[in-house]
């Protein structure tokens, strides 16, 4: 017959056999990969791409004469905004928007525009976010290079 014995496992230690890396609540949120996705602000469009290199339209980005930067997200209900200082300011705006499905879902929906000469696309103002394809996590605004 079995009997239960005292625990002589200490608080700070995990028990012998534990896989460390087994996520556990307080380690749980680090514990997943995000998916990082550049946006840009081209010729009056809000554009994408993805570390595959495929580029997309997303919508409107301009500059309003007396409203400043204004954007409008296609296929998410008329999603937008206005009145910011700059384009990069309208960019981050619209990625806090963005879900990682309906980004994702653009991907697969759109045709690949990466056959377009754009020389002046690296110059373009850009901001690169990291998305939760759980859609725990906020986007996550990363420094571009």
């Amino acid at each position: 017959m079995l009997t239960a014995q005292p625990s002589s496992v200490r608080a700070d230690r995990m028990p012998e056999g534990t896989d460390a890396a087994i996520p556990t609540p307080a380690n749980a949120a680090s514990a997943h990969a995000t998916r990082t996705f550049t946006l840009y602000a081209y010729r009056g469009r809000l554009c994408a791409s993805n570390v595959r290199g495929k580029l997309i339209d997303l919508g409107s980005l301009a500059e309003r004469s007396g409203s400043g930067w204004a954007f409008e997200l296609d296929g998410e209900g008329s999603l937008g905004a206005c009145g910011y200082a700059s384009a990069e300011q309208a960019l981050a705006a619209a990625a806090q928007s963005m879900t990682f499905l309906y980004l994702d879902g653009q991907f697969t929906a759109q045709r690949d525009l990466s056959d377009v000469p754009r020389p002046d696309l690296p110059h373009a103002p850009q901001v690169v976010v990291a998305l939760d394809p759980r859609g725990i996590a906020s986007p996550v605004l990363a420094p571009t290079a």
